[in-house]
């Protein structure tokens, strides 16, 4: 997702760096700390010297995230010893810059285990002074990283006093009980939202059959407590405002975030957005359900909708700054003895009835998305949970091999 900055220390877009913004922090004398660090060199040539960078960069994963920025030089204190105020901008000696980039990508995706989900790399021209690199490494939520490189197997991490640390024995497996942890944070909120739509205390009422497809931030399940107020720029979100299945005619703060609505009837159904203030994402929808009158659901439309609404969220996770990975999952409310409507050359032209109130998908991780709409290893594992809770092995929209929406 280019443009995320969470975790990182200049308050700006990575993409929207400039080489004035990077003179300007050495200009300040902005300092070294956790989320920011200077080196003098880029060093990536021998073996050792991979394994260090890769230290350094998953030290940053494993942490807060952050930036480093290579060519600019460190001051040295009263001891002798580097003080983490940047000196000057020397630049890099390097004879392609994208190339080296590319380079450098492909040691952090190749010597890192898992491989992180959030790193851009780019190159930066100061008049005068030569190239410096910077590396931006979001906070990773799939922690913590190993660095693999030529049969190194070591985890790091950093601190506000001394920079990157060797995490010992206990320190790894706490990391590796938090990710533990997210799988049952995730089914409490899903549960919380579920039974408030169910007892009608959600952000809008929905009636009869009614979905709730969610798009969850992996970070807002590491958090604990409260989210704090927060003021969006709408103006940016562009599509990212549109609902699942109505045009969004009312929209206000709420206590939850910000939530966008339709003002459909009750017999129409209705349509509404909660964006959360952590940034996680609920549409609430009862029109799609409507289209075929009553207890029968039209499986195209249906999968049309998700598709659909999946790229517009992706838009506005994108545009709300929100790191991934982030967790898609889609419940059905409200659906016992409904059936599917089937497509016109399949036989019977339903499916059998779903035989239970709520069904509950599956949830579906995506650290980065690498497939084109449809996006079938996405979406379809929860499309085909629907179709079998309604009696039939797979979505009968599936020709030749191919999932067909649209």
């Amino acid at each position: 997702m280019p443009g995320v900055y969470t975790f990182a220390m200049l308050p700006m877009g990575f993409d929207d760096i400039t080489p004035d913004d990077i003179v300007r922090m050495v200009t300040d004398k902005v300092s070294e700390r956790k989320t920011l660090e200077y080196k003098r060199t880029l060093s990536v040539g021998n073996t050792d010297d991979k394994a260090e960078f890769l230290a350094d960069v998953s030290s940053f994963a494993n942490a807060s995230g952050g930036d480093l920025f290579f060519g600019i030089t460190d001051e040295k204190g009263e001891d002798g010893n580097a003080s983490g105020i940047p000196g000057e901008i020397i630049g890099l000696t390097i004879s392609n810059a994208g190339t080296e980039c590319n380079r450098i990508e492909q040691l952090i995706q190749t010597g890192l285990q898992p491989r992180l989900p959030i790193v851009f790399v780019k190159a930066f021209e100061i008049p005068g002074r030569g190239t410096v690199i910077v590396i931006r490494v979001g906070k990773s939520w799939v922690a913590p990283h190993m660095v693999s490189y030529a049969n190194r197997t070591r985890f790091f991490s950093r601190n506000s006093s001394s920079g990157k640390v060797l995490l010992d024995v206990h320190q790894i497996r706490a990391a590796f009980a938090e990710q533990r942890g997210i799988g049952e944070r995730l089914r409490a909120w899903k549960a919380d939202r579920i039974s408030k739509t169910i007892s009608g205390e959600g952000p809008v009422q929905l009636t009869g059959e009614r979905l709730l497809f969610h798009l969850i931030p992996t970070a807002t399940l590491m958090v604990d407590g409260q989210s704090f107020p927060r003021v969006f720029d709408t103006n940016k979100w562009g599509n990212g405002q549109l609902l699942m299945s109505r045009s969004s005619d009312s929209w206000r703060y709420n206590a939850d975030g910000f939530l966008l609505t339709s003002r459909g009837t009750t017999d129409e159904g209705r349509s509404y957005l909660q964006v959360f203030k952590d940034g996680s994402l609920e549409y609430g929808d009862s029109y799609v359900f409507r289209r075929n009158g009553r207890g029968s659901i039209p499986s195209a439309i249906l999968e049309e909708k998700l598709v659909a609404t999946f790229e517009k969220a992706i838009s506005l996770l994108n545009s709300l700054e929100v790191s991934p990975p982030i967790y898609v999952t889609l419940t059905l409310i409200g659906v016992k003895g409904s059936k599917l409507a089937t497509p016109y050359y399949a036989y019977g032209y339903e499916s059998h009835p779903i035989d239970r109130d709520v069904v509950v998908c599956p949830d579906v991780e995506v650290q980065q998305i690498t497939e084109e709409r449809p996006y079938p290893t996405i979406l379809l594992p929860i499309i085909n949970s629907v179709w079998q809770a309604a009696g039939i092995a797979q979505s009968l929209n599936i020709r030749e091999g191919h999932w067909v929406v649209g």
